[in-house]
């Protein structure tokens, strides 16, 4: 009986953990553009811009390792600025690294099944 209401117990926390990571990277993102296009009027350079938005992610509650950059959006960068149309997305490579999975291996199952990435974007079109 322990071992069932431990399963129960540790796929709600599965559940649970990424679903509130994933409403955290989305707010995140949401933030940092909201903050990089409230200064794009002060004449700033889009590194700047990009710096900005880094800061907010890194004052944020997450520790470093867990906001990745996004493929597609530079090296050590959290914003896209293309044309008119400005993005910013956070993400973690790694969700077992976080909450790690039990393996039982008779069923050939890993609980709780975890997503392969937990990703927060936020894209705005400028005019």
């Amino acid at each position: 009986m322990f071992v069932l209401v431990f399963m129960v117990f540790y796929g709600m926390v599965g559940y649970f953990i990424p679903l509130l990571l994933s409403a955290t990277y989305h707010e995140l993102s949401a933030e940092a553009l909201r903050q990089a296009v409230s200064l794009q009027y002060a004449s700033l350079e889009h590194a700047e811009l990009k710096d900005q938005a880094k800061r907010v992610i890194q004052d944020s509650w997450l520790p470093a390792v867990w906001a990745q950059p996004c493929p597609g959006y530079g090296e050590d960068t959290f914003l896209k600025i293309a044309g008119n149309t400005w993005s910013t997305c956070i993400r973690h490579g790694d969700p077992s690294a976080i909450l790690t999975p039990i393996t039982l291996p008779l069923l050939d199952l890993e609980w709780p099944p975890l997503p392969k990435e937990i990703r927060g974007e936020t894209t705005i079109r400028l005019h």
